[in-house]
């Protein structure tokens, strides 16, 4: 299939910094553990073909290969889920704390009228430090089995859309995770369709779903509709992998090339986060899950 000219010319960028590094080699010499992650890296590279996906599985990366995949998934696939609905009186209250000069605003192509957000973490990066909000939620977050937070397009936000906003249809980067939404303030008219099936919102209750398929919001209530959005790590994925994924996209000259991409959909990103983030990600390579892969 034929790719987003700005996600080709990315990968491109990203394979040639892993291959300046370390960690191609690294991760080429890593066993029949990391035989999927290989195959992955050649994939981007344009050294291997891509398998074919499931019908409306479009992601903007190459997909990992030998996962299982399911556009709707039983909450029961990810424990982390089931504990964020255990929990839903303290992110609630968090939610209620906060006042609209604390939110973002994101202004995608594809999202009609507001659509404002609440960051805990960016690109791989908490924002707490700057923020100083919804702390015990976020210690929450972070505490969850397989929680995706290290990668750098693993999200963790409160999500608010207005009265007759929609998201149109659209794919993610990628088909290593599982998101979460957990329903907060869902007023009547709220619906979301992932594949081919339309589901709707309870307060209080999680809807499992794969981002890397087609999947488009409506809120066609008149209130506003607030969720939790956390993702988790693909279920399929071994611990081994996780490091070496995580590690891959997490190195500065790595997660320079799409760092800010996220950032300029925001209307207005303030300079205070900017700053912290161009920081973070800097000091962020010294940790040693990066000196496992990136060796020099």
């Amino acid at each position: 299939m034929s790719r987003n000219p700005r996600i080709a010319e990315q990968s491109r960028r990203i394979v040639q910094a892993m291959r300046d590094g370390s960690y191609w080699d690294a991760v080429m010499d890593g066993g029949p553990a990391l035989a999927r992650v290989q195959s992955w890296l050649r994939m981007l590279a344009g050294d291997e073909e891509e398998a074919p996906g499931l019908p409306l599985q479009n992601p903007g990366y190459v997909r990992f290969p030998g996962l299982r995949h399911s556009a709707w998934r039983p909450t029961s696939d990810v424990s982390g889920a089931l504990q964020l609905e255990a929990n839903f009186q303290t992110i609630l209250d968090d939610y209620l704390s906060l006042a609209d000069t604390d939110y973002l605003h994101y202004t995608p192509p594809s999202m009609s009228r507001m659509w404002a957000v609440f960051l805990y973490t960016t690109m791989g990066v908490e924002l707490q430090p700057v923020l100083g909000r919804c702390s015990k939620s976020f210690e929450l977050i972070k505490s969850l089995p397989r929680v995706c937070l290290d990668y750098p397009w693993g999200d963790a936000l409160l999500s608010v859309h207005a009265s007759e906003a929609h998201l149109k249809a659209h794919c993610s980067v990628d088909n290593l995770r599982v998101r979460c939404h957990l329903g907060l303030r869902v007023p009547k008219g709220c619906e979301m369709r992932v594949g081919t099936e339309i589901r709707q919102w309870q307060e209080g209750k999680a809807l499992l779903f794969e981002d890397s398929f087609e999947h488009e919001v409506w809120n066609r209530g008149d209130a506003r509709r607030a969720i939790l959005i956390v993702d988790f790590w693909h279920p399929d994925l071994s611990d081994i992998e996780i490091r070496a994924i995580t590690a891959g996209f997490r190195k500065a000259q790595v997660r320079r090339i799409f760092l800010h991409d996220r950032t300029a959909m925001v209307n207005g990103f303030p300079p205070a986060l900017t700053a912290h983030l161009d920081a973070v990600v800097e000091a962020q390579d010294q940790d040693p899950l990066l000196r496992e892969f990136w060796r020099g």
